[in-house]
Parts: structure tokens; sequence; C-alpha cells
């Protein structure tokens, strides 16, 4: 059977995106969070390519379970097939391209698509077509007309990735040091993903959310400073309740990482007299596995704000994880999973999932704040006049020395900065102007030196 050529991508406008962020001054044209073209052309450059998340394995524990999820635009089944291997395939019908599953969860041995009834399996094999013989007079080879598998599948720490690219390196190798900062959740206990996920949708382009979980520290006084006088805490096990500082007159010691491919998180340190270790959200601290993981500078960390390239935040001190998936691109849709101990008491749990909520949910009082601000920033890259001017991201510039110390990944003693953000900026550069992983590969940024 004949291929389909497809339109092939315009690699000249994507080079000239890229020349869009310029990481030797801080600057940032509006042009990468408004154009409709440059959109089609990261999914196309980075949603494609990259490892993206997909689920929790404890939501899909059993044989034939599944997940309804997306990658980039694209509908994606991943399940655990008969054998409680973990699969994950385009949730498209090969027929005429209706959604075969419309369920977001369940158990199912095979998946029927609604248009004309045929039939998959959990490897996304093609079992049943109605007429097989009487219509199609057997002359349809079922096995090369399954659903188109996602190129690699695997997973760090319970967390399921996907990437459609089968050059992509190993997921492990794609994070990286990454990896650290991700064990100062994972590594909290046997965790485990509550039930249900919380989704909204909001007029932003997808970016500055990330950007802003990467590593801002520099917004809080601003933008939540109602909500904190209203007496809002995340509650995340200290004993101090939330105190308001402006940014220049804080005094808080922490640390900015940032990992090749465009990973990163900023996390601030606390003095160990301030946390209840008796706190079933701080008693994580004391496990000595933990501590041989992330060591001394790990277990002092109170909170880790940490952005997986592209669109995965992830909140160590709350236990959330927060996929924000692109719709176009002044559109996102976000969703939440809220992470618990599997052998923490029901109140344990409740008292978690109702502090999240009320922090980073959909109507929580930080996520309102921020979606706000990413609202009117995105606005302002749409407007013709002013999306000539560019954004400033040179706070600190030249000034973040690369430390490498031993326990911790390559860091930079700041807290408050924009070291994180426009590394983030530039390795999307790198991705827009890379033809191929192998390109990628020789000539992405490795954090050293002096940013």
């Amino acid at each position: 059977m004949n291929a389909v050529t497809l339109p092939k991508i315009d690699f000249d406008l994507a080079k000239e995106a890229a020349k869009m962020v310029n990481h030797e001054t801080g600057l940032i044209s509006r042009e990468i969070f408004s154009s409709d073209e440059i959109f089609k052309l990261e999914l196309e450059l980075v949603f494609r390519r990259c490892w993206l998340f997909l689920c929790h394995e404890s939501q899909i524990p059993n044989p034939n379970d599944f997940m309804n999820v997306k990658m980039g635009l694209d509908s994606v089944l991943v399940c655990r097939d008969r054998n409680g291997d973990i699969q994950a395939f385009i949730n498209s019908c090969r027929h005429r391209g209706a959604t075969v599953c419309r369920a977001d969860v369940g158990n199912a041995r095979t998946f029927t698509c609604p248009y004309h009834g045929w039939t998959y399996d959990t490897i996304g094999a093609l079992v049943h077509m109605p007429g097989e013989d009487t219509l199609y007079f057997n002359q349809t080879d079922r096995s090369e007309w399954g659903l188109p598998k996602v190129a690699k599948v695997a997973s760090y720490g319970g967390l399921v990735f996907g990437t459609f690219d089968p050059d992509a390196p190993s997921l492990d190798e794609y994070l990286g040091d990454m990896r650290w900062g991700l064990d100062l959740l994972l590594g909290q206990g046997d965790l485990t993903v509550v039930p249900g996920v919380a989704r909204w949708v909001m007029d932003a382009n997808w970016k500055f959310a990330a950007d802003n979980a990467i590593g801002d520290m520099y917004h809080g006084f601003y933008t939540h400073r109602s909500a904190v006088m209203a007496g809002h805490a995340s509650g995340t096990g200290t004993n101090k309740r939330r105190t308001m500082v402006p940014p220049d007159k804080s005094d808080r010691p922490g640390i900015t990482v940032v990992t090749e491919y465009g990973h990163g998180f900023t996390a601030n340190i606390i003095d160990p007299k301030e946390v209840d270790l008796d706190s079933p959200l701080a008693a994580w601290r004391k496990r000595p596995e933990l501590r041989q993981r992330v060591g001394d500078v790990g277990v002092s960390i109170n909170r880790a704000n940490m952005n997986v390239f592209p669109n995965l935040f992830v909140n160590s001190g709350s236990r959330e994880l927060m996929l924000r998936n692109p719709i176009s691109a002044t559109k996102l849709e976000i969703w939440k999973f809220v992470l618990v101990d599997k052998n923490a008491p029901p109140e344990t749990v409740r008292g978690l999932v109702r502090a999240s909520n009320r922090h980073f949910g959909p109507a929580g009082m930080f996520e309102q704040d921020d979606g706000e601000n990413w609202d009117q920033s995105t606005a302002g890259s749409v407007a013709p006049v002013t999306r000539r001017s560019d954004l400033n991201y040179s706070m600190g510039l030249g000034r973040g020395e690369i430390v490498r110390e031993p326990g911790v990944p390559p860091h930079i003693k700041s807290l408050v900065n924009e070291y994180a953000q426009l590394w983030m900026y530039r390795c999307w550069a790198e991705f827009m102007a890379s033809p191929n992983w192998a390109y990628l590969k020789a000539h992405h940024s490795r954090p050293e030196g002096v940013l």
C-alpha cells in the first residue's frame, strides 16, 4: 500500500523562530507565544520528539487498565496489556479516523470504534473488522492496520513517559540530572495518585506556564500577596506560616538547577528547626534511603518547583504533578494529579488533597493568580503593536556560576533569578533549530561555566 506523503516541515521558519530567543542578551520575541505557524512547528519539533509524561503507574495498576491521555494534540491510550506491560498507541481509528475510546479511564480487553466497529486490543492490534469476509472479501491484512504505537515508553520512579520519536535518547539520558530533582518528590514514600484528574482550560501559551514552573521565584510577593494576606498557606510540614518578603529583600538560601534538554528547577533550603518532623508531610525527611539518594541538601529542601521539559510541572512540597497540554498558540489545558503515600491514613490524604486544591487546583488561590498573569501575558503577545517589543529575561545574566559539588547536580547558588527560565527557552530554540535527534545531541547546550 502506498504511503501518504506529508507536508515538509518549514525548517527555514523554525530556524527563524529559534533566533527569536537571544540567550546572550536575555531578550525573547513575543512572537513565539502567539504565532500559529510557530505553534505548528512546536508540535513537530518539540512535542513529537520529547519524552512526554503520560501517567503514573498507580493509575493503571492491573492488566487491561487504561488511561486516555494527550501527547501534544494527539489522543493516546496508555494501557497495561494482558501481560502487565505498559503500551501506548494513538487513539484514532485507522478506518475513518474517529476517536476509538472516549472514556477517560477504565479496564477493557478491547476497544471498539463507535463509528464502524473496528476493534483493537490492548497492544493496539486490529482484531476485528465487521464484514471482514463478506464486505472486504478477506483481502485486508489486519496486521497492517493496528493503531500506531508510541515509539518508546518507559518509566522513572513510577512516572510513565512516552516519545513518538524512535531516535530519541533513553528516558534516563533525557532526564539526566533532573532525576535528582524528581527524587525529591518520588522518594517521599510509596506514592500513588489520588483517583481522578482535575482539568481546566486557560487562555495562555503553554510556555508561560512552563517558565513560571521552572524558576520564577520573583513573582510571589506581587502575584500571590493577596492570597497570603487572606491567610492562605500550602501546608508542607513547616511550622511557620508563609510570610511575604519582597524578592530584593529576601535572604532565603536556595539553589537553581538547570539540566540538559531544558529541564530545571528552583529550590529553597530551610533551617531544620523550621520543620515539624512529626508532621505526615515532613516525615519523609527522616527516610535513610532518601537521604542516600539526595543527600543532606536534598532533605533540607522545603519545596522544589520543577519543570520537566517541555510541559510537566512537579511540586515536591505539595506533591503535585501538573501537565500544561497545548491546545493552540494561545490556549492550554491543565491536568492535575495529586500524589499521596499509599499507606497514609484517610485523614492525611483528605488534608493533602484539600490543601492541594486550595493552592493549585482549578479554583486554587495561587493557580488563579498565576493563570490570570499567563492570560494577560499571552494577550500582550497577540496585540499587533504590543507584540513588537521583546520580553526581558536578563535578571542576573552573566552572573550565574555553575557550581559542582558532591551529591548535588550542577547548580547555581541563587534562588531569585531568571537563569532556569532563559535556559529553558535556549533549549527550546535548539529543538526548533535541529532537524533530528542526532543533530540535537551533538549540538545542544550543557550547563557549565557562567549563565
